[in-house]
């Protein structure tokens, strides 16, 4: 199996392993965030309680997310060196998967490129590999409605008034919509972590 011997000497899995305990963390901002924001629109003065708490958790949420945002884009870089190493001709290197990711408008097909294609080439493995790959496909739709619907309602509450008796509505939604968007992030990178691991194992078996 080309010049990959063994499970341990996987790039990404320390990264990985990173990954997933940060993605955890941000799941529970996120239903945190929710639970305020719910507050909010049922129960305004018992929310104004805790507005300053709520504040707290956006501003530590945002900066989690972004270091989670840097360390999934190492994960991802390193994955596919990984792939690169296990099979001999992966179609995409790991400069390619982070441009995928990262280039706007390119990214709406970069994004699904590089998640069919790791679950078109880990299809053909059969057993466990088989229903991991098909768990990766069956994620590519919510990752896009929950990315795409989070964006969208988060642009349309920065430009209400902030007066607009509906805002924390349009808060809420996006709320339930960034929790999805985790939520589905989470389980694509536990799913990939476990099929190349599962691979590797494999290939010294």
């Amino acid at each position: 199996m080309n010049n990959f011997n063994a499970a341990s000497s996987l790039k990404s899995a320390g990264v990985g392993r990173l990954l997933v305990r940060m993605l955890w963390v941000l799941l529970g901002f996120g239903i945190a965030s929710t639970l305020l924001s719910l507050l909010q629109v049922i129960a305004k003065p018992l929310y104004q309680l805790l507005a300053s708490l709520d504040a707290l958790i956006s501003i530590v949420s945002l900066l989690f997310s972004l270091t989670s945002m840097i360390v999934f884009l190492i994960w991802l870089y390193r994955l596919h060196a990984d792939l690169r190493n296990m099979f001999k001709e992966y179609p995409i290197t790991p400069g390619g998967a982070i441009a995928r990711f990262l280039i706007p408008i390119y990214s709406l097909w970069g994004i699904a490129n590089t998640l069919s294609t790791f679950a078109d080439r880990f299809k053909v493995e059969g057993d466990d590999l088989t229903r991991l790959s098909e768990q990766v496909r069956s994620l590519i739709t919510p990752l896009y409605c929950f990315m795409i619907g989070s964006n969208f309602v988060t642009r349309i509450a920065a430009a209400k008034n902030p007066q607009d008796k509906f805002l924390p509505i349009w808060f809420l939604f996006s709320c339930i919509l960034d929790l999805g968007f985790t939520a589905v992030l989470l389980q694509l990178a536990k799913t990939m972590r476990t099929a190349i691991t599962q691979k590797a194992k494999r290939a010294i078996s």
